[in-house]
């Protein structure tokens, strides 16, 4: 026994020089992917040291207690207990250093936490050390003082940087504030901050900042982090804050992440929604129009202190929790107008996955439902009788669905119909003409349909109770054009075409293909899907008479081309981004710009991408190499590419060298192509190297350091 208690004491000393080294060279330090679970692993073993200590403490105390037989008994278990605890509390200290290297902390309470931790780590170790030195029992006792002193220090900092501050006191220093509501607050405090809170605040606060997005202050926040703006005001879709919350659960940039509270499909509605408005953090709720979806969507579990306006009683039965619960799945939520509230909304996404048949189960709670928002849902006339069968439904939202308004005649039956919203359809005045009887009906939307400005104006006479909303979202203002899109995913076939779309009918695009920017008048005129035999880079814009033109949309299709016989990696990737090996560059599966860390990326830092190519019959003539900008993440474009060609490997020269000019700014993450004319001469083998920045520009926040090169595929033609 006294054998393994000096190897473990031997240890324990070696670890402690660890630990010193260690914190000096921190900023020099590279996991390899083997310490970086070692590095997770800090949570499990931190409560092993302090449980056992505390276990000491008390067996010290219940020793002298005790005669002087069963004293010296337990002193054995003491001092192995001691040692135990020791060496313990080292593993933790190393491990908690190792997963420090791996997220985004505040420097200051970091700091903190390492060094409690790491002096604890040394006081358990000359606990154990100095536990037979009789002659100095206050030395001893003074250090077990200050041993659990900087273990409850420890822990306090590790809970700042795991659930925020002030987690532990919370409950016992949290003032009495005037509770918020609808009229006393913002809507970003009254209903989405609290969503943020619960489920965000924990990692993006200023004492832990992941991803360098702090949360908990406004100004911050609309600052953004190391990649940039958390959103975009207006389009929530194409949002990193939102786009993350859709990653897979595995995928390193999920949030939150995994083992975490996961936001429900309200709260992601509700983030969606207040984006989709603008992102304000000033307006109230009374400050958004009475149809904005936003009231409904936040009342739902935000504390039902809204204005009369939001909240309404209602005295039919309730649905029970299993049946609402049963009618949610992955493209249609069903919830609460606000928390208490027996009444329902119903909400549909995707509108490939839409099918008669999810709007049919909705009989289930048919008398509950009160708002149904199928906007964008391809809902035919067929589906309306149904519809009609809803007799408590007040709110009805069918934009741009393939209605045709042949039978609208049978919403007039239902009673409570204040809002019907059928903008971007194909109705007719003469065929919304009956529903117009509705009892309760206050605002009609019919922007975007064939229905005449004139017919309007008549329609607006014979029912004056009813607002008519024919121009836009908002009054008479002009709206711009959201942008245009490609239908297709991913690497396209050679004899696939490349298809753009737009969700609004009657819209005209434009696109150029030689770089330059279309608008109404110059470009291209989009009239059908377009041959893709290479890789290229296609910008277009999307217009409409009565609405502003899109904002440019610009992207890059990768068509599949030769491929390689064989594909060798020269250099290997950093051990933080391996990809999937050789095979990464010739599998087709493209990386997101946004997430580097998926199997698609291959990274290098410290060295150069290097890798050769072999083809038999095919011999390529032009090749482009897919790679990530990211310049938030350090990924910067190759500074240099070097192409080198021959009959195989013994023969190979040299064919040309391109020099890429850099960024002069921050810009947009994207995945970007280079296209490199080879020789006129074919060859079956060539060899890439590309180099990586070897030092970030002045203006970039981490000026001197190295940059990456990323790059998920490579393309031969």
């Amino acid at each position: 026994m006294e054998k393994l208690l000096r190897i473990a004491l031997h240890t324990i000393f070696c670890i402690q020089i660890l630990l010193v080294f260690l914190l000096l060279v921190e900023s020099k330090v590279q996991l390899p992917p083997w310490l970086q679970v070692a590095g997770r692993m800090h949570p499990m073993v931190l409560h092993i040291p302090i449980g056992i200590l505390l276990f000491m403490v008390l067996l010290m105390l219940v020793q002298r207690t005790l005669d002087t037989t069963a004293s010296l008994s337990l002193t054995t278990v003491i001092r192995i207990g001691l040692v135990v605890t020791s060496l313990s509390a080292s593993f933790t200290a190393l491990f908690g250093f190792f997963l420090s290297l791996q997220g985004d902390y505040g420097s200051t309470v970091l700091t903190q936490h390492k060094v409690s931790g790491v002096v604890f780590s040394f006081l358990c170790y000359f606990m154990a050390l100095f536990y037979d030195w009789q002659k100095q029992k206050a030395v001893f006792f003074g250090a077990g003082a200050a041993a659990v002193f900087f273990m409850l220090a420890a822990g306090h900092t590790g809970s700042v940087l795991t659930h925020g501050e002030n987690f532990v006191m919370a409950p016992v220093t949290s003032t009495n504030k005037e509770p918020l509501t609808a009229d006393n607050a913002s809507f970003y405090h009254f209903a989405v901050e609290p969503v943020l809170e619960k489920k965000c605040f924990s990692c993006h606060n200023d004492s832990k900042a992941k991803g360098g997005l702090i949360m908990t202050s406004a100004d911050k926040f609309k600052a953004g982090g190391k990649n940039g703006e958390a959103w975009i005001a207006g389009n929530p879709d194409e949002s990193r804050m939102i786009k993350a919350l859709y990653l897979p659960l595995s995928a390193d940039e999920h949030m939150p992440p995994d083992g975490k509270p996961q936001l429900t499909t309200p709260e992601i509605a509700l983030l969606k929604a207040w984006i989709k408005t603008g992102a304000s953090f000033d307006m109230k709720v009374a400050d958004y129009k009475p149809t904005d979806s936003v009231k409904f969507i936040a009342a739902a579990f935000t504390p039902a202190q809204t204005t009369s306006e939001v909240k309404t009683e209602y005295t039919f039965k309730a649905a029970s929790e299993d049946v609402v619960a049963k009618m949610n799945t992955p493209f249609r939520s069903v919830f609460p107008l606000y928390q208490g509230s027996p009444a329902l909304q119903a909400d549909f996404f995707v509108k490939k996955a839409y099918e008669v048949k999810s709007l049919e189960e909705l009989k289930t709670v048919a008398d509950q439902l009160v708002v149904v928002n199928l906007s964008r849902m391809p809902v035919t006339d067929k589906e309306v009788s149904l519809l009609a069968t809803f007799k408590n439904l007040e709110r009805l939202n069918l934009n741009f669905s393939a209605l045709e308004g042949k039978t609208l005649a049978a919403l007039k039956d239902l009673k409570k119909l204040k809002l019907l919203s059928l903008s971007g359809t194909n109705i007719h005045a003469k065929d919304l003409e009956p529903a117009l009887a509705a009892p309760a009906l206050k605002e009609v939307y019919v922007w975007n349909t064939p229905i005449t400005e004139a017919e309007v104006a008549d329609m607006a006479k014979a029912h004056p109770a009813i607002v008519f909303v024919r121009n836009s979202f908002h009054d008479n203002s002009i709206l711009r054009l959201s942008k245009p899109a490609l239908e297709n995913d991913g690497v396209t076939k050679r004899d696939e075409k490349v298809v753009l779309k737009h969700t609004m009918p009657g819209v005209t695009i434009r696109y150029a293909l030689d770089g330059t920017s279309p608008d109404s008048v110059s470009g291209i005129l989009y009239k059908e899907p377009l041959d893709a035999t290479e890789t290229f880079v296609i910008k277009a814009r999307a217009c409409k008479d009565t609405w502003y033109c899109s904002e440019l949309y610009e992207t890059t299709v990768f068509v599949e081309g030769i491929k390689p016989t064989n594909t060798t990696l020269l250099t290997a990737p950093d051990p933080q981004y391996p990809g999937e090996g050789a095979q990464s560059l010739t599998d087709h599966r493209k990386g997101l710009a946004d997430v580097l860390k998926e199997p698609s990326w291959l990274g290098y830092r410290e060295r150069a991408f290097s890798a050769t190519f072999t083809f038999a019959n095919d011999k390529p003539h032009r090749m482009v190499i897919s790679y990530g900008r990211n310049l938030g993440a350090y990924a910067f474009p190759p500074a240099e590419v070097e192409v080198w060609a021959g009959q195989d490997e013994k023969s190979i020269k040299h064919i040309t060298t391109l020099k890429l000019e850099q960024p002069q700014g921050y810009d947009a993450n994207k995945v970007a192509p280079l296209t490199i004319p080879l020789s006129t001469e074919a060859y079956p083998f060539y060899k890439i190297v590309a180099k990586p920045v070897p030092k970030l520009p002045t203006w970039h926040s981490g000026k001197g350091d190295k940059g990456w090169v990323f790059i998920d595929e490579v393309f031969f033609y």
